[in-house]
């Protein structure tokens, strides 16, 4: 059900309030929902790791079930279980993340990730220089 116009310029007027007494919770809630709409659940990712995961299981219980002294059906379990383990990873990580540029307001820098997983340590060196520059 959509909002009335009065509704509507409610909510505007919120967040306009929100926006001027405390810029830092505002610009965290609109963080967590550009992280929440990103790329999520992929059913087809889902499937495919799945099957990759059961050709490997069924590698490894053919080499098990088979073993004998020959080197073959040991590569073919390690095989079998390097499938299980990347078919799970493939269905259950998430599609292509999205990587956003992070701006101080205080000194109108941009900060970017770098490497994908380097957004905890930018906040890290965020808050100690938001630390440092308080003192």
């Amino acid at each position: 059900m959509p909002l009335s116009d009065h509704e509507q310029q409610l909510l505007d007027q919120l967040e306009k309030q929100l926006r001027s007494e405390d810029p830092r919770f505002a610009r965290n809630i609109s963080e967590t929902q550009a992280a929440a709409t990103g790329p999520g659940f992929s059913a087809k990712r889902f499937v495919l790791g799945i099957l990759i995961a059961l050709a490997g299981l069924a590698a490894t219980i053919l080499a098990i079930s088979l073993v004998s002294s020959s080197a073959w059906w040991i590569a073919l379990g390690v095989v079998g279980f390097g499938l299980m383990v990347a078919g799970m990873y493939w269905a259950f990580s998430r599609p292509g993340r999205v990587h956003t540029t992070q701006t101080d307001t205080r000194n109108s820098g941009t900060k970017s990730g770098g490497k994908g997983n380097s957004g905890f340590m930018s906040r890290m060196e965020d808050r100690w220089e938001k630390r440092q520059r308080d003192e």
